[in-house]
């Protein structure tokens, strides 16, 4: 109700200095119009009315009334000044904007009196002095036709005041509440104000403890329901880390003993590993020397391999000139056994010749004289055919001679043909011996190759394995150095275990 008021009283106001501007209208108009000092007069009393109850602070139904009904006066004091005048009917028009006005109290009541007054005015002037109304004779249609509008215009603008007065006090009352309940928030945010100050005040209390390194104590102070679980979680939780900052600790000492051991172990391995770096180098080189000697060894046995094959081919050749030789003494030996029958079948002749000659000389000697050249004839063929005994004896000597000796060279060369079969086939042996023998050098040559290759795969992992070795001993220092700088870190905070992980024994490392 307090708004409502304040906006009437800005109404009254309002409505004051429309007056005023009014009575300087008619003021104006009383000049222009030369309608004398009536008019003037009368409007300067209506806005000291409106004037007087506007500034004396009272805004009552009364009051609000009294300011509607001398507003109302202005559009009848137009009338009477411009009687006459062409103006008259659209200076009705003052009264429509005169009754809008007096919305500005959001008061149905003061409309009402500026429409009752309005009506009355136009009834009187109509019946009593109609020049005054409209500037000529009276004319009631033209009256009912104003009050028609002027019904129309009231009931709108009293329900526009209406509907302002409820929206007023409606936001009064809203305005109202809202306060109550900001009085009551207020009341709560002291309340909860009170309530984080202590809450604050055991937390900073503790979490000062906590930036000293403190980790053991608790809150122990007496929180609001509202804050009973924010102390439970803080106190878990400073409770957790009470109990990891210990772990923490205790395992830092075995992070810094362990990693000194690690340490030393990386600077053992690393060493360790330069030396079998180097051994497997000079592996490499001695592996790649023994390629090049057993490549040389493959090369020459493959020259070997050629020679005892051009040996094996020349032995083969010689045992079939031994062959042939064995054929050509066979064929000699035999040519002497028909040349023995031929020196039979001669003797034969030569002792049938030597029987002929004899028995001719018996006849020569039975024939006597006559027979004496004959006998002669006998006698040399006689001598002729025991010559060609004798010869044929020599040749069948030296034929039996010859056979012997021809048996002893068949027997030789065949003994020879043997041996050198013999020979070719023990050089076969040889030859798919020393083949073996270059092929076995060969498939060595490619195995030691590979192996070499191996060698240098391997040298090559053992120098990256050397820099990772070298890294991780790199890293094993800086793991020491950071659990030492770790211990140090931890060192500053007390926790409940900080006696009982001091005293703890530490399991050794054993270096491998």
């Amino acid at each position: 109700m307090e708004q409502l008021q304040v906006l009437r009283a800005n109404g009254l106001r309002a409505l004051a200095f429309t007056s005023i501007v009014g009575t300087l209208i008619i003021f104006i108009g009383a000049i222009w119009a030369d309608s004398g000092l009536l008019p003037p007069i009368a409007a300067s009393l209506a806005a000291l009315l409106t004037v007087y109850v506007a500034m004396s602070g009272s805004s009552d139904a009364t009051a609000r009334c009294a300011v509607a009904a001398g507003v109302m006066t202005f559009p009848m004091i137009l009338l009477y000044q411009w009687a006459g005048s062409a103006w008259m009917i659209d200076l009705h028009m003052v009264f429509f904007a005169c009754l809008a006005i007096i919305v500005v109290l959001a008061d149905w009541r003061p409309i009402v009196t500026g429409a009752a007054l309005t009506a009355v005015h136009h009834l009187l002037g109509n019946l009593v002095a109609p020049e005054l109304v409209y500037g000529t004779g009276g004319d009631l249609l033209r009256v009912v036709l104003h009050a028609v509008v002027v019904i129309a215009e009231t009931a709108a603008l009293v329900f526009l005041s209406v509907q302002l007065q409820t929206l007023v006090i409606t936001q009064a009352e809203a305005e109202a509440t809202k306060l109550a309940m900001e009085e009551a928030a207020a009341g709560e945010r002291q309340r909860i104000a009170e309530e984080q100050e202590l809450v604050i005040s055991a937390i900073e209390q503790r979490l000062e403890e906590l930036a000293a390194g403190d980790l053991s104590t608790m809150i122990n102070a007496d929180f609001p329901p509202a804050y009973l679980k924010l102390k439970s979680s803080f106190n878990a939780a400073t409770a957790d880390l009470d109990r990891l900052v210990g772990a923490v600790s205790s395992t830092t000492i075995h992070i810094a003993q362990g990693s000194s051991e690690i340490r030393s172990a990386s600077d053992d391995l690393a060493r360790r590993t330069e030396l079998q770096a180097s051994a497997l180098e000079q592996n490499n080189l001695v592996t790649c020397e023994l390629v090049k000697e057993i490549d040389q060894t493959a090369r020459e046995a493959g020259h070997t391999r050629e020679a005892i094959s051009q040996a094996q081919e020349f032995a083969e050749t010689g045992g079939a000139v031994v062959s042939s030789a064995v054929s050509a003494m066979n064929e000699i030996e035999r040519s002497s056994n028909e040349i023995g029958q031929i020196i039979s079948l001669i003797d034969g002749i030569a002792f049938q010749t030597n029987l002929l000659a004899l028995n001719a000389g018996v006849e020569a000697a039975r024939a006597g004289d006559a027979g004496k050249g004959f006998a002669v004839v006998a006698n040399e063929v006689r001598a002729l055919a025991q010559r060609s005994a004798e010869a044929a004896s020599s040749i069948r000597t030296l034929i039996q001679t010859s056979s012997v000796q021809v048996a002893a060279g068949v027997s030789l060369v065949g003994k020879t043909g043997t041996v050198l079969g013999d020979i070719v086939s023990r050089v076969s042996q040889v030859s798919e011996a020393i083949s073996d023998i270059a092929d076995s050098a060969v498939r060595q040559s490619g195995e030691l190759t590979r192996v070499s290759g191996s060698f240098g795969n391997l040298d090559t992992l053992t120098q990256q394995n050397a820099a990772m070795v070298e890294e991780s001993n790199a890293a094993a220092h800086q793991l020491a150095r950071a659990a030492e700088e770790l211990r140090e870190l931890v060192s500053r905070f007390r926790t409940s275990r900080s006696d009982a992980s001091l005293d703890r024994p530490v399991a050794m490392l054993r270096v491998a």
